[in-house]
């Protein structure tokens, strides 16, 4: 038992260094300099529930955006039961670019983001889309930033997203999305397109189209970000990009609790099902990061503590060590950088949690 465990954990341990080893890479690539220059019209599409406490910040951000074309935005006010609507009627009053719309029931087709990102999607008819979460602060340059990455062969284009972080727990959770998006920013860079966030999203309306909307996944409860990274480039033979600009760059709220954090990450574990066939190289790095994390923690549990053990460890705390302090120099968070070691320390038995209950789909979302 001892040796299979040790075999175990050095072997995935050494398929998910290599895999690291390209991320790092990926993000020290420079990408191109050569930008748009035109100012084609731009919609911006949320959904937003139940947002009261975030809408005036990010509204504020919207309106005062620097884009010399038209922006038009459009959230979706999705069954809210406080002032969302409130705001939203407000602000549409003083802003002729602000398009509220307002959703009273449930879908029978469709799943509630999906569906109220779709509603949006309708009233609009710009080409290039952008999209962001109602709890997301932006900077006045993100539209333009965007639009000008958004050549004539980029299909959709992923944006850096970070948590904002004062109290420990909070830059713990800093310091996981981070994991999450320079892995996503490193292999995109190289060209496969695994993941993204729908907190930082620009895409094609043409694209969107092309792959059916939503319609393929419309049952799904989550994954509407992952969804469309993955299949606008491989539907359409448009690329997928990664914008390293900083005026790109948006914050998002932590979450309040520790379960609600299990639970969005839970949520976002789920994601994974499939990916064995749809994308097996993205499948065998989540899978390496899996085992690895998993042949630690049941080595502690067994008391399998041999130089095997020792050597995986090692490995993966340099493994991961590199991706973050890589990132860390392109997208400048070094003042997170303390939290590596508490973060590394956790990670066994959080990985292995959220990764099995995110298998069953256990885990709560707005209704």
């Amino acid at each position: 038992m001892a040796v299979l465990i040790s075999g175990l954990l050095v072997t995935a341990t050494l398929v998910y260094f290599v895999y690291t080893l390209f991320i790092s890479r990926g993000l020290f690539l420079r990408s191109e300099k050569k930008l748009r220059e035109d100012y084609p019209d731009v919609a911006v599409v949320i959904a937003a529930r139940n947002e009261e406490q975030n809408l005036p910040q990010l509204l504020s951000d919207l309106v005062n955006q620097n884009y010399p074309g038209q922006v038009d935005i459009y959230i979706a006010d999705d069954r809210s039961e406080d002032s969302s609507w409130s705001i939203l009627s407000q602000f549409a009053k003083k802003h002729s670019q602000v398009h509220p719309v307002r959703i009273t029931t449930l879908s029978k087709q469709m799943t509630p983001k999906k569906n109220a990102l779709t509603v949006c999607l309708k009233e609009t008819t710009a080409e290039i889309i952008l999209s962001t979460d109602a709890d997301c602060s932006l900077k006045p340059n993100w539209v333009a930033s965007a639009v000008s990455q958004m050549h004539a062969d980029v299909g959709i284009l992923v944006g850096y997203s970070q948590v904002k972080a004062q109290s420990l727990f909070q830059r713990y959770q800093a310091m996981d999305f981070i994991g999450i998006m320079v892995a996503n920013a490193g292999i995109m860079a190289l060209g496969p397109a695994w993941s993204g966030s729908g907190q930082n999203l620009a895409y094609r309306r043409s694209a969107f189209t092309a792959i059916g909307g939503f319609n393929p996944v419309a049952h799904k409860v989550s994954g509407d970000d992952v969804y469309l990274v993955q299949n606008i480039p491989a539907k359409t033979g448009l690329k997928a990009k990664f914008n390293f600009d900083p005026d790109h760059f948006v914050e998002t709220m932590p979450m309040e609790s520790v379960g609600s954090f299990i639970n969005q990450r839970i949520r976002w574990s789920s994601n994974s099902k499939g990916l064995e066939k749809t994308d097996p190289l993205f499948f065998g790095f989540l899978l390496s990061a899996f085992l690895s994390n998993f042949g630690i923690l049941i080595s502690l549990i067994l008391g399998i503590i041999n130089p095997f053990f020792w050597v995986g460890v090692i490995l993966k705390f340099v493994a991961e060590g590199m991706v973050i302090s890589s990132g860390a120099t392109r997208f400048g968070y070094w003042s997170h950088l303390f939290v590596y070691p508490l973060w590394f320390a956790v990670q066994p038995l959080y990985i292995t949690v959220v990764g099995l209950l995110g298998l069953r789909g256990k885990f709560n979302w707005k209704p």
